[in-house]
């Protein structure tokens, strides 16, 4: 979708036409015309922002850990999930 927009500077108001200034970066005449044009990009998607993920990925996560360190990890996470209850 493209638009484009022409803002005639003689017809902006001081509020306006010191914003648009601003985002230019120069002063603007009465006999200029500023045009914004919006066009969307089609940008290449290099790499999935999230890698694809297995059950085989999750099968290692406490590899590496102690028995105890496992069962700390394990003791928080249950605390965050709310699962601290105890069922019959």
């Amino acid at each position: 979708m493209e638009t484009d927009l022409k803002i005639d500077v003689a017809k902006l108001d001081d509020l306006h036409r010191r914003a648009l200034e601003e985002v230019i970066g120069r002063g603007l005449e009465s006999n200029q015309r500023v045009i914004i044009s919006v066009v969307d990009l089609t940008v290449p998607r290099t790499q999935d922002l999230r890698p694809a993920q297995t059950l085989e990925d999750w099968t290692s996560v406490f590899e590496g850990l102690s028995d105890q360190e496992i069962a700390e990890v394990d003791a928080f996470s249950n605390t965050r999930a709310n699962l601290t209850r105890h069922l019959p």
